[in-house]
Order: C-alpha cells, then structure tokens, then sequence
C-alpha cells in the first residue's frame, strides 16, 4: 500500500499569482459522490496529466482524472513560461550520457513537443499568448565558446540552424543589461502564459473526463489484477493508474521520490510597463534565461509585466519573504525596474532529477505509470509525456522506452539525505556563481 504525505499544502495560503489573475479556474462540476469504474486514472491535474487524459479519450479509454487542489495548482500553472525544444541538458551532454543515436531520439521528442503544444493552440483556437524566441545569456567567459561549439555542434549533426550567436554588443543592444557577456537565440522555441494552456486543455477534456478537483488521492492498492485509487472522496477503480504529480509526488511512489530532489523555485509580476518602456528592456520581446547553475530567467507577459524568476530553496517549506527574495536578484540584472512596484510573486515546487532528464516508468506489473522529474524543463515535456504514457498503455512503448530507458541515479539514503546533499551543492554552486561573476 502507498501513501502520501500532502505537502501540497505548502501553497494553500499564497497570495494569488499573476497567472491565476489572468484566467478563471476551470472550477469542474464533477463530484466523486460514490465509487466509480473507469479504464484510467489520472492523479495530477497539471499538464502531464491533462496531456494523458486528452490522449487517452481519442484512442478510446474511459478517463477520470484526480486533482488535490485546482487544475494548474502546481508547477503547470507556476512556471516561468518558456517552451523549450530539446532536453534540460545541452544536446552535446545528453549524448555523453546516453550516446548519439538515443540522444537524436530524445533530440527529435524535444522538437515534437513544442509541435504538439503549437498545433494544439492553433487548432483549439488557444489564447495563451505565444511568442517566439528565447535567449540565453552569458554569464562568464567560457560561455562564449561554449554558445560558439553547440551552435556548430547542431548546424552538423543534427541540420539544426535555429541558433543564432549575439556578441556582447549585440547583447546588450537586444537586452538592456550589462551583466551579459553574450548570448544565443534558439528561435524553436516560444512563451507563454502556462496556466492559460493548462485550465483551455482542462476544458477540452473536461467534456469527455470526469475530472475531480480538490480529491487528492490518499493510496492505492492492486485488487483482482486492478487498482483501486483511494482518494479523499471515494474510491475509483481502473484497470491503469497514471501518476503525474512531478514535485508533488512525495511518497505516493515509495522508493521512486528517491530519483528526485524537490525544490522551490519563486517568481515576480511587477506593475505593467507598457510596451515601449518593456521594449526598451527586452527590444524583441524574447523569453531569457542565464548560465548561472541558479539561474536567473524573465520575460514579459501579455499586458508588459516583467516576469522574474530566480532563486531557490530546498526545505518542505517556502521562503517567508520569496519577494525580496527574487526582487533583489531582479534589480542586479535590471536597476531600471527598482522604481515599479510588484504586483504578485508566488513559489512553486519542481523535481530535479540528478541527471536532469524526466524520470519515466512503470510498477505494479505496469498497471501504473508514472513521468516526472523535468528539471525546470518541462512545459512542452510534460505535454508530450501524456502522448508517450497513452502510446505505452495503448499497447506501443518504443517512443516511451526512449525516456524509461535512461538509467536514473537514487538519490543515497533517500529521504534522510536528499534535501541535505542538493543543499551542500546548491551552496557551492552559489559561491561558484559569484566568484565567477
């Protein structure tokens, strides 16, 4: 038997963030009155979930998805927006790790993904305002060469000419910061606002799945070669279970949280600048994201809020004050903003994995399926997650072994250990940041 610790619960008393203020929740009239049967359940109302539950309905399962708080509560609805080809890794390292013909295969589901995700807009007519173009900046001298060699590292080998170099000069002219030294624009991949994505998918599903917000699921157990979901409403029997908790799956996998390290991540919406002022700051409006291994990354939302993320903490609880937590780090990179107010800022939990790929397989004699841990990297990811996870149910998992084949490394001693390790090396990777800085 599973159980899980609901840890969720570290975001009931945030304030509202800008997303949740620029949509209305999907707020389902589906209410688990009395124990139901269906072909699948679905644990996890962000987009890794949502994805499975659209996917399974058009291959013909009956779906009934569980959501402990509200559709988007978590790092579906919480991120910083920008979908992003490839893996979290640079192509050049995943091949390392897992040598060329598999990294091309993950190469080739990275690019799909961000075509999922634009033909889903386009065909359901999606306002979630998508914009292309996003940047990395250079931090420190070896970026430069570092952009140079993967920029010829994928013209070559994999035909890919969606970079482009940008010299400190041209840096600065396109991002009005002195802090970059460089910077390389992948022009495949976009942003966008996440929540509005996640609740137009919900709705698209919501007429054919029953989806049940507010039911955590509590356990799980096998019963006469199926699962019985215990959630805090009632019971759902199927004949699968999908878990798509990410960051929140605390135990409900046991052993496998041991694969994951959890983190806090925080962002800030400033006071809308208007697109002259926000034009002056980022001329090409491009979502941006930096070297540092703590990461600065930004960019502008529909009504010209600067969106900031950066920083992190890795206790079970979030920063009391995450405001001026990230509003610090925001006006190092961008003084000029120091005189506009903020207007929200909220935190979210995501699961990095040690080797930053997701985290995909099966227990429970594959009654159970599970993706999670994608490491900062998972908007488009988690979209296809869903198609790869209703592929392997519906009987054909080559495309899915792509992901559970990946040897992951367990975090050592599990849950004693996890959060004390990644936070030893989160502090050398801060003194490394500075001193390099």
């Amino acid at each position: 038997m599973f159980n899980k610790y609901q840890t969720y619960e570290q975001h009931d008393n945030e304030k509202i963030s800008f997303y949740r203020s620029s949509i209305e929740n999907l707020n389902s009239k589906d209410e688990l009155n009395t124990d139901i049967d269906v072909d699948v359940c679905v644990i996890g109302g962000g987009l890794t979930g949502i994805s499975s539950a659209l996917n399974l309905i058009k291959k013909g399962y009956s779906v009934a998805l569980c959501e402990a708080r509200k559709i988007g509560w978590g790092a579906s609805g919480r991120n910083g927006g920008q979908l992003g080809i490839g893996m979290r890794k640079d192509q050049y390292t995943v091949e390392k790790m897992l040598g060329l013909s598999h990294a091309k295969e993950l190469w080739n589901l990275g690019i799909e993904s961000v075509a999922d995700v634009k033909s889903l807009i386009k065909e359901n007519n999606i306002d979630c305002h998508l914009v292309n173009g996003v940047m990395s900046t250079a931090c420190f001298e070896k970026d430069i060469d570092e952009y140079k060699f993967e920029i010829e590292h994928m013209s070559k080998n994999y035909q890919f000419e969606g970079y482009k170099f940008f010299n400190k000069s041209e840096i600065k002219y396109e991002i009005d910061s002195d802090i970059y030294l460089a910077g390389m624009l992948n022009s495949g991949s976009y942003h966008l606002n996440p929540l509005k994505l996640t609740i137009s998918l919900a709705k698209l599903i919501n007429k054919n799945v029953k989806i049940f917000e507010n039911n955590p699921a509590l356990k799980f157990y096998e019963k006469n070669d199926r699962v019985e979901v215990i959630t805090k409403k009632g019971i759902i029997k199927a004949n699968k279970v999908v878990v798509a908790c990410n960051g929140y799956l605390d135990s409900l996998l046991r052993s496998q949280k041991n694969k994951f390290i959890p983190i806090n991540n925080y962002i800030v919406a400033t006071e809308p600048l208007g697109e002259k002022k926000a034009k002056e700051i980022i001329r090409n409006n491009y979502a941006v994201c930096d070297t540092r291994f703590i990461i600065d990354y930004y960019r502008f939302s529909e009504d010209w809020r600067m969106i900031f993320g950066g920083g992190e903490t890795f206790t079970s609880r979030f920063a009391k004050d995450s405001e001026s937590f990230v509003t610090k780090r925001m006006i190092k990179v961008f003084p000029q903003l120091k005189k506009y107010k903020i207007d929200y800022s909220w935190g979210g939990t995501l699961a990095i994995t040690v080797n930053r790929l997701p985290h995909f397989g099966s227990i429970m004699n594959n009654k159970l399926i599970y993706a999670f841990g994608y490491s900062g990297h998972g908007l488009a990811l988690s979209v296809l997650a869903g198609k790869l996870i209703a592929e392997h149910i519906n009987g054909d998992s080559d495309r899915f072994k792509f992901f559970s084949d990946i040897n992951h490394m367990s975090i050592p001693f599990g849950s004693l250990l996890r959060r004390p390790i990644y936070s030893s090396a989160i502090l050398y990777y801060k003194i490394r940041d500075y001193l390099n800085s």
